[in-house]
């Protein structure tokens, strides 16, 4: 993976650009692209300076996950190392203090779609489509999309992404909340540079609060919650004396 190439991306650094195509004209996920997707990130996410990161694929296509073909002769070792670095990558990008917008054109699909699912915001193309095929869930391929898609969507929209012949258009997956925003073909990493410029105003600190107390807020009891809030509403009434003599 490697910075994208794009005048655009240059307008503001506090704004990193991954392109998930390595330079190639494949969008089908393989092990170089795993291992330089985890290396690259880590990389990002360790620089003081980027407050915000940008996932794209091509033009054409955003990814479409492992194809059989691609890897079914790899030794078992080499299979395992693939695994394991599609893995680490899909959870550094979901548990990132920076946010993420995926810039979605054409297909994300299996282990493509976990992809952007892992990321905080998804811009997508009207032409987009976001497709789970059964055939990599049961083979074990999909790196977690299914679980991800379970999180942010009703059943019912969980069973028209997975049934056969089906998927989401870009249009149904922001009617259903998946997609921030909307745009024409070959725009989405447009779009999605002008949303991470907007958000790039803002400090790390702030921007990483901001995704702690996101994470924390849908995996604990409410009455948890109430009690939190409690405690640091006194705390701040406490300190607000204080903070108005500085």
């Amino acid at each position: 993976m490697t910075l994208f190439d794009d005048d655009t991306a240059a307008t503001d650094d506090r704004i990193c650009v991954l392109n998930l195509q390595l330079g190639t004209a494949s969008a089908a996920m393989t092990p170089a692209m795993a291992h330089a997707g985890i290396e690259a990130l880590s990389t990002t996410l360790r620089d003081p300076d980027i407050h915000v990161i940008v996932l794209t694929g091509s033009a054409e296509q955003f990814c479409l996950g492992p194809q059989e073909s691609s890897h079914a002769l790899q030794a078992a070792q080499d299979e395992a190392s693939f695994i394991d670095a599609l893995h680490d990558w899909l959870l550094a990008l979901r548990d990132s203090d920076k946010p993420i917008i995926a810039a979605v054109e054409g297909q994300a699909s299996g282990a493509g779609l976990a992809l952007a699912l892992a990321c905080d915001l998804i811009v997508a193309a009207r032409s987009a489509q976001f497709l789970l095929p059964m055939a990599g869930e049961i083979a074990g391929r999909h790196a977690g999309a299914l679980w991800l898609a379970a999180q942010r969507l009703p059943r019912a929209a969980l069973a028209e992404l997975c049934l056969p012949d089906n998927g989401l258009s870009a249009e149904r997956a922001h009617t259903l909340g998946l997609a921030c925003r909307l745009t024409d073909p070959g725009m989405a990493l447009h779009m999605a540079l002008q949303l991470a410029r907007s958000l790039a105003q803002h400090t790390p600190a702030e921007l990483g609060g901001v995704k702690q107390h996101m994470a924390l807020a849908g995996g604990r009891p409410l009455d948890e919650v109430l009690a939190g809030e409690r405690r640091r509403w006194l705390r701040h009434r406490a300190l607000a004396p204080t903070l108005g003599r500085s």
